[in-house]
């Protein structure tokens, strides 16, 4: 059974639940992002696929990439993997483990709208997109990667989605998708509750339902 991070009910019944996903995907696998992570270490395969052998090697590459933007990857190992683009605060079990980066043209691309030069302010647009795929990518190497569904008071799933990485943002969107759903289960009830009524005592209308139900 999948762990359960989050789990709330609403006045209408509906219960929203919040697990861990049981087979999360790896974005530097199944997405298109705009950086590339190229890493180096002797236990575990980081980032994605590259033919640099040593680190010097990237380094001189990065360099005659005239106007590349590059940040620095780090990895705390100790009880899980976490990854940052800061140093952590522990030197024995943290270090550099390689970069983040992506080409000028890639950044023009994304964030210019049809400009040819690369700003302070869309560098800083560019530095921001890649902090994001590394947060993503700790997110997914540490099991923050959630699923959400919601149920009614029968135990019926009326919707569910996968695939949330950060347990705040998924409590965020499943939230939404109660509250989208709430409206139509009161209704439901009220429904039938009236059938019930008109079942029990047809000699009474309830009078909440207005005109259309006589």
């Amino acid at each position: 059974m999948a762990y359960e991070h989050h789990r709330e009910t609403d006045p209408s019944g509906l219960t929203l639940i919040v697990e861990a996903e049981d087979h999360p995907l790896n974005p530097r696998e199944e997405y298109e992002l705009l950086g590339q992570m190229v890493c180096w270490h002797g236990r575990y395969r980081l980032g994605d696929k590259h033919d640099w052998i040593e680190p010097d090697e990237f380094c001189q590459h990065l360099k005659s990439c005239t106007g590349a933007i590059a940040l620095p990857v780090y990895l705390y190992d100790h009880s899980g993997l976490a990854l940052s683009t800061t140093p952590f605060h522990c030197p024995w079990d943290s270090g550099q483990v390689g970069w983040i980066w992506m080409a000028r043209d890639t950044a023009l691309a994304a964030f210019s709208r049809g400009g040819k030069r690369l700003t302070p302010k869309l560098r800083h647009q560019a530095e921001e997109a890649l902090r994001a795929e590394v947060r993503e990518y700790h997110q997914y190497l540490s099991g923050d990667v959630w699923h959400i569904r919601v149920e009614n008071e029968e135990g019926d799933v009326l919707d569910s989605c996968g695939g949330f990485y950060g347990s705040d943002y998924a409590v965020e969107e499943g939230r939404a998708m109660l509250a989208a759903l709430a409206p139509e289960e009161r209704v439901r009830k009220a429904e039938a509750l009236a059938e019930l009524i008109e079942s029990e005592r047809p000699d009474l209308t309830p009078v909440w339902l207005g005109e259309d139900a006589r």
